[in-house]
């Protein structure tokens, strides 16, 4: 289950996230070196256990570990990869092996970074919808930019609501247009070929959701990121953060 640390070169490996390293600065899809804090919601980390559910390159990993926290990264198994959209006309197959690769040369960047930091963050490769009870418990989830990937966005967060004591914190883009119920909008459309994405959420989805599951405490906080990868352009985000009422 947990995954041994793996011995990389740089020229192997695709940054989704940024980083300033010990022997330079690597520039990454998103840029969140300066605004890491709202994006984890201002959660205090001192002391506390994390599950983080898809760490891509491993920047809020190592960063609530400076902070005080035991991280636990999951990943999917390559066997699972992605709930692609099965989308007619799309050469899934094809996509899939070519994607793989990609996911490979990101999993790389997170060993990369884990070894210029020296880091202690641990990562497991479990089924995400079926985490098991073997895993233990952890005081918060984080599921950061990763539900809008998922075909089943609820038992995702109930998989890791059982596997979380006190505080779940769940960010995602946000779309204004989609007003503030309790909704989700279903992105896949014939004649688009994209099969990696699937939602957009409101704030006010995750709240309804995690209440189910007992987060009933609710805040929220909006804040812009950078993304280099799209020219540069800033995009603005949500960060929902439940949590069980009463001590942990």
């Amino acid at each position: 289950m947990y995954i041994q640390p793996r011995t990389v070169k740089l020229e192997d490996c695709d940054f989704y996230h940024s980083f300033t390293l010990p022997e330079g600065e690597v520039v990454g899809q998103w840029d969140l070196r300066d605004n890491w804090q709202p994006y984890l919601g201002h959660v205090d980390f001192s002391g506390r256990s994390v599950l983080e559910i898809g760490p891509a390159s491993g920047f809020l990993s190592f960063c609530m570990e400076r902070a005080g926290a035991q991280v636990t990264a999951l990943e999917p198994p390559m066997s699972h990869l992605w709930d692609v959209v099965p989308s007619q006309g799309v050469d899934i197959p094809a996509w899939r092996a070519d994607f793989s690769k990609g996911i490979e040369r990101v999993r790389n960047s997170f060993w990369y970074a884990h070894a210029m930091m020296k880091s202690t963050v641990r990562m497991v490769e479990v089924e995400p919808y079926r985490i098991p009870d073997t895993l233990g418990s952890f005081d918060v989830g984080l599921l950061a930019a990763v539900l809008l990937h998922c075909r089943r966005p609820f038992d995702l967060l109930e998989s890791v609501a059982a596997r979380t004591r006190k505080t779940i914190i769940v960010t995602e883009v946000y779309d204004a247009s989609l007003g503030e119920q309790a909704a989700c909008a279903f992105l896949p459309h014939r004649g688009v070929d994209q099969v990696h994405t699937w939602w957009h959420f409101t704030p006010q989805f995750f709240i309804s959701a995690l209440e189910l599951l007992g987060f009933t405490e609710a805040r929220v906080v909006f804040h812009t990121q950078p993304q280099p990868a799209a020219g540069g352009r800033s995009v603005e985000l949500f960060t929902v953060v439940c949590e069980r009422p009463g001590h942990a």
